[in-house]
């Protein structure tokens, strides 16, 4: 019954359960708003504690993924597919079955790489059906650096909000996890001559980071208080919750994990205590941007180039947080109604009523 009542109160247009149980598989596909174009989102393969948080997490990403577009000026949706991690399952029969399904949909979802899915799964993927993006070097590229490119550009937004410069020369940047994106974090912010304190549960990936960027290190559970002026989450979502949130140290958060909010009262948590808050889906837009400029399946009618549209991320974030000032409420729930009145034509962020 919660999750209908999220599906009925967020305009969901389509949720779908998918099974094989000879390949021991359940998938939630999850179409949120086709209003812009295709429900475009990625493919999360991760262990579920039950069924219910597996519906959960699909819900929430699938509109983060709507908002995400809409806020970044794509001509396309939001969608989600999330397969459960279960002991056992025939995984390359398992991806062909999910592919014949996203087959069906016509070019309502176009899907590639999310956690645990693999240039090799999408190959795999690819055999059955041609609305999965090719993410090989010759395809797409490097979504990682996309998405790193543009949280640098959001923090760039945040800088310039809290010290009215948006140099990072002389700042202290910290990054929780540094497997892929938050790599990239680290490697822009050391780039341009910020100090880089990280963390990461993979041992593999942190003393890849610290042997070729030189950045210093805490324990995983240190991050959280490392005195800094940037926190970066680029692990998973939900970090930022009532029991983290009063031990930062720092003044901004700006990362590439999704939904790092474990729920709205911690957006206004953060802005009780001034840390400003570059939203998520704004921060991490980078490789959905590159993503769909250089995708072939549709056409695409915006004359720019894909990078230009991340570097705008800093103009978007400004924006938000400017709003944010002026009416006085927490940058995500500011963003949300942005994000939102790009799907009402008829209105303009400008229009919406800013109540909480």
């Amino acid at each position: 019954m919660e999750h209908l009542d999220t599906i009925k109160t967020h305009d969901y247009e389509e949720v779908s359960i998918l099974q094989n149980k000879k390949a021991k598989l359940f998938v939630i596909n999850v179409i949120h708003d086709t209003t812009r174009g295709p429900a475009v989102g990625g493919i999360r393969f991760m262990k579920y504690k039950s069924e219910d948080e597996a519906i959960y997490d699909a819900l929430n990403l699938a509109r983060s993924m709507t908002y995400k577009t809409a806020a970044a000026g794509l001509s396309c949706g939001g969608g989600k597919t999330v397969i459960m991690d279960i002991e056992g399952m025939d995984r390359v029969l398992g991806l062909k079955t999910v592919a014949r399904f996203i087959e069906s949909l016509n070019g309502r979802r176009f899907t590639g790489r999310d956690l645990g899915i693999s240039v090799e799964d999408i190959e795999i993927m690819r055999t059955e059906t041609k609305w999965v993006a090719d993410e090989s070097a010759a395809g797409v590229g490097d979504l990682s650096e996309a998405t790193g490119c543009g949280v640098f550009h959001a923090m760039r937004a945040c800088l310039e909000e809290v010290t009215g410069s948006d140099s990072f020369k002389g700042k202290t940047v910290a990054v929780q996890g540094v497997g892929e994106v938050g790599y990239w974090v680290a490697k822009y912010a050391v780039e341009e001559e910020a100090r880089v304190v990280v963390a990461d549960v993979n041992p593999t990936a942190l003393a890849k980071t610290v042997q070729e960027l030189k950045v210093e290190t805490v324990s995983p559970d240190k991050i959280y208080e490392v005195d800094c002026d940037v926190f970066s989450p680029c692990a998973v979502g939900g970090v930022m919750n009532s029991g983290t949130i009063p031990r930062l140290r720092c003044k901004i958060i700006a990362g590439s994990a999704n939904n790092v909010l474990w729920n709205e009262q911690d957006g206004n948590s953060l802005y009780s205590r001034r840390i400003v808050y570059a939203p998520d889906y704004i921060a991490n837009a980078g490789a959905v941007i590159q993503w769909w400029f250089r995708q072939t399946a549709y056409p695409i009618k915006d004359n720019r180039d894909g990078r230009e549209v991340i570097a705008n991320i800093h103009q978007v974030v400004k924006e938000i947080l400017r709003l944010s000032r002026e009416k006085r409420r927490p940058p995500a729930r500011v963003a949300d109604q942005y994000a939102e009145s790009k799907l009402k034509p008829e209105k303009t962020y400008k229009d919406m009523n800013w109540g909480m």
